[in-house]
């Protein structure tokens, strides 16, 4: 009986112990608008981007363009930071470069951005990269490598 228990108790433990170990979340990096004050400041954070509007001031307050997001192991508790944005792969394009979207059929097709972030997206095998259009109020949205050329 003795060794059940004990063999039940083992069992417990190491199954406990090993969930942990296989822990994940999603992080994000965040543009976030402050509709009062009018400022815009980057955040990368583990909350998901309805509940980091809901703790910082709720929709009349806060704005948020998703910026990126990936999947980090482990967990957040007692303070620890987040997981560092995955770098690009043999990036085609750098930080501050003009692209052409290369997009056939799409309301994007054709126009001219600046990179301002690229991550690598594991789950795709894929660069996807962050632009911004400025000549289009300001847009901000990512594409995959194979969807951008360098600007004429």
């Amino acid at each position: 009986m003795n060794r059940i228990v004990r063999f039940n108790f083992t069992l417990v433990f190491l199954l406990l112990s090993s969930s942990a170990a296989f822990a994940e979340y999603r992080a994000y990096e965040l543009e976030v608008f402050d509709r009062i004050v009018n400022t815009s400041r980057k955040v990368i954070t583990s909350f998901s981007p309805a509940d980091f509007i809901q703790v910082n001031g709720g929709p009349q307050r806060i704005g948020i363009i998703i910026r990126a997001s990936w999947i980090c192991y482990g967990d957040t508790s007692l303070y620890k930071k987040v997981c560092p944005t995955p770098k690009a792969i043999n990036p085609r394009f750098q930080q501050g470069e003009r692209v052409q979207i290369v997009l056939k059929k799409h309301l994007t097709d054709q126009w001219l951005g600046v990179i301002e972030n690229s991550f690598f997206r594991p789950g795709l095998r894929s660069n996807v990269y962050g632009v911004r259009f400025t000549e289009r109020g300001n847009l901000y949205t990512r594409y995959y490598e194979s969807n951008l050329k360098k600007a004429p």
